[in-house]
């Protein structure tokens, strides 16, 4: 993992503030809009939103965490009882960052994931055993079969995901069940997944850019008009 400082970290906290800040637009645009009969806390068109908004909150609080004290050797001082020398600081330190990269890639495909089982069970809930099958014949059935229109690149898009979510399993190394590798093709660029190797291609930068493309796609999903006709709520059973 590159090492990055301070001043890096806090402008990483200022792009995932504007990622949040385009979501919660969304949000209120779409319950003041085409949802305004719906429940704000509990339709799952809506709480996409609130769930990933909430990933990118608790993103921002560990980034910040990270730049004003886990990077402050003074605060380690601090709160040390015994002498910590500062490269075992350095360790726990990227060791913190590598936690908060999985926290939040985790904490962004359960919405995503959540999300999309609970959209094919509103729309049909006879396929994909009403929506308990694997998950990429979960959004292929809801994508193909049963909204509109098919986001654009959303296939490709929650692929690249998916695989990237599952090599968590196997701590950062790529295994599936056919023992093969998966070449994933989004936005013009090729990402290798070579069985039985951790991938390198999980940066800020590149999750980043991912959570922009998630809100597109989740934008194109909830406006899509297989999902405007159903006036009645599609209570989330995860939402408070």
């Amino acid at each position: 993992m590159k090492k990055i400082g301070p001043a890096e970290i806090m402008a990483l906290v200022g792009r995932v503030q504007a990622n949040r800040d385009a979501l919660f637009d969304e949000k209120l645009k779409l319950s003041n809009g085409i949802y305004a009969a719906q429940d704000f806390s509990k339709d799952a068109r809506l709480t996409v939103y609130s769930k990933l908004i909430n990933s990118c909150n608790s993103l921002q609080l560990a980034l910040t965490l990270m730049s004003s004290n886990l990077m402050n050797l003074d605060w380690w001082k601090a709160i040390a009882r015994t002498h910590i020398p500062e490269p075992d600081v350095a360790i726990y330190v990227k060791e913190f960052e590598s936690f908060s990269k999985i926290g939040f890639i985790q904490s962004v495909f359960s919405a995503i994931e959540s999300s999309l089982r609970i959209y094919l069970r509103a729309l049909d809930s006879s396929a994909c055993s009403n929506g308990t099958a694997e998950f990429k014949s979960i959004y292929e059935c809801l994508f193909r079969s049963h909204l509109s229109a098919e986001p654009t690149d959303g296939v490709a898009l929650l692929d690249l995901l998916r695989n990237v979510r599952n090599t968590i399993h196997n701590n950062g190394v790529f295994f599936n069940k056919t023992a093969t590798n998966q070449l994933v093709s989004w936005k013009g660029k090729q990402f290798a997944f070579e069985y039985g190797k951790p991938i390198d291609f999980v940066t800020w930068d590149f999750l980043l850019e991912v959570v922009t493309a998630l809100e597109k796609m989740v934008s194109e999903i909830v406006n899509d008009g297989a999902l405007i006709q159903i006036k009645a709520d599609i209570v989330d059973p995860y939402a408070p």
